[in-house]
């Protein structure tokens, strides 16, 4: 990706087949931040459980870095990370409004789908 269009991931799927597609997704976004590329992984629906701390942990695909590794030097490669703003408060395990202890990631933004059509609108776009 030579012309640095952004890339959006869009990322519906939780913890239900074991963080197979959120790794995916993590390891697609880490590698065009590395390449330079702006980068934005939404999560949404059941994804939404990524952009909270320690949802990640223990979560490792065959062949892969661990998720919680992958999403930490996604990161720190300058990948932006946004939660749905219905799915923060609906879809996300831990349900943080009844539990403060539940904290998103650092860093982590909450936006709306328009936000997404937008950076989708002027580049590329996956969706796992």
């Amino acid at each position: 990706m030579s012309d640095n269009k952004p890339l959006v991931v869009i990322l519906t799927v939780g913890k239900s087949d074991n963080g197979k597609k959120a790794t995916l997704a993590f390891s697609a976004g880490l590698s065009a931040a590395i390449m330079g590329q702006p980068t934005t992984i939404f999560l949404t629906g059941d994804g939404a459980v990524w952009g909270f701390e320690h949802s990640a942990s223990g979560i490792s695909a065959q062949g892969f870095p661990p998720l919680d590794q992958l999403i930490d030097e996604y990161r720190k490669a300058g990948g932006r990370l946004l939660v749905c703003s219905v799915c923060y408060r609906t879809c996300s395990t831990g349900s943080h409004e009844n539990n403060p202890s539940v904290r998103m990631l650092e860093g982590t933004e909450i936006a709306g789908f328009a936000t997404v059509l937008e950076l989708a609108g002027q580049g590329v776009c996956l969706t796992m």
